[in-house]
């Protein structure tokens, strides 16, 4: 327990009071402790500390949408290559940089665990000093005189600290009944021990709960947080349209790509939403929309749509007899399985050509560099044989169709998704850290405690007077307020 630093004792002069030396802040005694050890714990019990962690994690969180942090391990070289390939080629000379320091993983490294376990002891600290404060504050039937009957003695506090000492030329009784008068008066319950000239007033104690729960809250927030960047489960689908896939989950999900419907530029989507047919092992289906980059909780687990990949679908045939002829893919482990070609707009390698063999034609397909060419447009490039120098090169749009050399090429844009699954209920804890955050700030904000403790005694012919105050209120009470109290002439100023 900590107690106030003394006070010099004033003299009766004036018009029947005077004041002491101003302010006194109350400071906590600290545990006997190695300098290293008592620094530590009066950061951790400081709430200012909470605002240093706060910003540190909105800091690393902010980063982390400003650098890319691809959803999938970078340490396959294929996924390394087209991340690579995806970031912005100002940014490749430092990848390597950066990577080393960890700041292509930010939710899933130290920066961001190292907060949040400061943040959970600092959240465990606070709330194994605020909890026996709010527990005694709101049950003043267990109040006891020895609370409040030591003249020097500072209870224990939450928020904004205060001591004043005044001199008063009455006695000590009178100066203490009228203390406490006023204060009821403007709307404070009181409660006082009168032989010992020692009260209490407050408003709002309940509150006292809200800061604590703020704290339980932040705690739930770090746990969270944290086992989920342990411990979830994430995988990475891609989905491509008329194909089923399976979805990694407890039950067994079957995903089918029904749309992806682009806002913007068709070819280099930014926004969009994807819808998704889920079926069961009922054999119930169900349609789910789920916008680009937006999470959201589907079967259980976390969903979001972390890429749509604007791809080109090319079928051929001869431009006589309008005989199909069936073209071949580059791309990794592709085969001749469809009649056409799907090749991505990104230039990731191979992915991005396609072979008619009975002409012995390979095609490529890119986005188009000229300034002139039309939104949703982009390139189609002929090559014959083992040129490298393309035959010919056409600007088309989706649905356009050309000839070259006998053979007619139609093309339509389509889209494969990669979709992250997240399997794991780690994020219902830190989504209840936040609402209980959020409810213990509202009600923090529409009812601020405050809490007074007041005492009177004899020194040496006139009153003493100490007041001290916890408040999470950022300004109120006032000094000028505090030194009125008890004042014959306050009630008539009013």
């Amino acid at each position: 327990m900590g107690r106030l630093h003394p006070l010099n004792h004033p003299s009766p002069v004036g018009e029947g009071h005077t004041e002491a030396p101003a302010e006194d802040r109350a400071q906590a005694r600290l545990p006997e402790a190695p300098d290293l050890l008592g620094f530590l714990w009066r950061t951790l019990n400081n709430s200012h500390f909470t605002l240093v962690l706060l910003i540190w994690l909105s800091a690393i969180i902010g980063l982390s949408y400003i650098i890319p942090q691809p959803p999938y391990s970078l340490d396959d070289p294929l996924a390394y290559s087209q991340w690579v390939a995806s970031i912005p080629q100002f940014l490749w000379p430092l990848v390597e940089d950066l990577r080393a320091f960890g700041l292509f993983q930010l939710r899933t490294s130290a920066w961001l665990r190292l907060p949040l376990a400061l943040l959970l002891i600092h959240a465990l600290v606070m709330l194994y000093r605020g909890v026996p404060v709010a527990w005694k504050r709101t049950r003043m039937h267990h109040v006891s005189p020895g609370l409040i009957n030591d003249a020097y003695e500072v209870p224990p506090a939450l928020g904004r600290q205060l001591g004043l000492a005044l001199g008063r030329t009455e006695a000590p009784g009178q100066v203490f009944r009228r203390v406490m008068e006023q204060l009821a008066q403007q709307g404070f319950n009181v409660f006082s021990v009168e032989r010992a000239y020692a009260g209490l007033a407050w408003r709002w104690h309940a509150s006292w709960w809200a800061f604590c729960s703020v704290y339980a809250g932040l705690a739930f927030l770090a746990v969270g947080l944290l086992l989920h960047s342990w411990l979830a489960q994430a995988s990475v689908l891609t989905l491509q349209p008329g194909q089923s896939v399976s979805a990694p989950a407890r039950k067994p999900l079957t995903l089918q790509m029904e749309a992806a419907d682009i806002v913007g530029n068709p070819i280099d989507p930014r926004e969009g939403v994807v819808r998704l047919r889920i079926e069961g092992v009922s054999h119930t289906s169900k349609e789910v929309a789920l916008p680009l980059h937006t999470g959201q909780i589907v079967e259980g687990m976390w969903w979001t749509v972390v890429n749509i990949v604007p791809m080109v679908k090319v079928t051929a045939s001869d431009a006589h007899s309008g005989e199909e002829l069936r073209l071949w893919s580059f791309a990794p482990a592709a085969s001749a399985q469809y009649p056409y070609a799907r090749l991505s707009l990104l230039g990731e390698g191979n992915t991005s050509f396609a072979s008619l063999p009975t002409q012995n034609i390979t095609l490529r397909v890119g986005r188009a560099t000229s300034q002139d060419a039309p939104p949703g447009h982009f390139v189609l490039s002929f090559f014959r044989g083992v040129e490298t120098t393309p035959a010919w090169v056409t600007t088309l749009g989706n649905g356009d169709e050309v000839v070259f050399e006998g053979v007619r090429y139609q093309v339509s844009i389509s889209y494969d998704v990669q979709l992250r699954i997240q399997e794991d209920w780690w994020w219902a804890v830190a989504a209840l850290g936040w609402l209980t955050v959020a409810v213990g700030s509202i009600l923090l904000t529409i009812r601020r405690p405050v809490w007074l403790v007041v005492r009177a005694m004899d020194a040496g012919g006139y009153c003493r007077l100490t007041t001290w105050v916890d408040t999470l209120a950022p300004q109120t009470p006032q000094l000028d307020w505090l030194r009125t109290l008890g004042s014959s002439f306050t009630a008539e100023k009013e």
